[in-house]
């Protein structure tokens, strides 16, 4: 039995469409919790880079100047909302620089409404602007 013309010129014409394209996935999402996150700066600072740590409802870190501690609620559902509370720091006075990413970090952190991990990146958005992690390499 032969095929008809039509429609194997059909056949060649829609075969190439079929072809395997690979999708590109991105990596699943390292945890939120449990993950060392290091705040992304413009330019590498003196001392101890800033990073935070979550874990059950506390979050520390650093500031790359003072110690970082408070508390946060991050909704259940799924959808990414997140409140911190009792935000505090050491009292170090440190340079300029370091100083003005502190209060940066610090503004975003009190005015926060939103967490989202991508990979290996975390981004919190708040009121006063937005801040990007990169988690730590072990």
């Amino acid at each position: 039995m032969t095929m008809p013309p039509l429609r194997a010129l059909a056949l060649l014409v829609l075969l190439p469409a079929c072809q395997f394209v690979p999708v590109k996935r991105e990596p699943p999402p390292l945890p939120f919790v449990g993950t060392k996150w290091m705040l992304v700066t413009e330019r590498k600072l003196a001392g101890e880079p800033p990073y935070l740590e979550f874990g059950d409802g506390a979050v520390t870190g650093s500031s790359g100047c003072n110690s970082i501690l408070g508390r946060y609620l991050q909704d259940t559902v799924g959808a990414g909302a997140i409140v911190f509370s009792s935000i505090g720091t050491s009292k170090r006075l440190c340079d300029g620089v370091a100083m003005a990413v502190e209060e940066r970090l610090l503004g975003v952190l009190r005015t926060s409404t939103s967490v989202r991990v991508t990979g290996d990146t975390l981004r919190i958005d708040g009121s006063a602007g937005g801040l990007d992690f990169k988690a730590a390499t072990r």
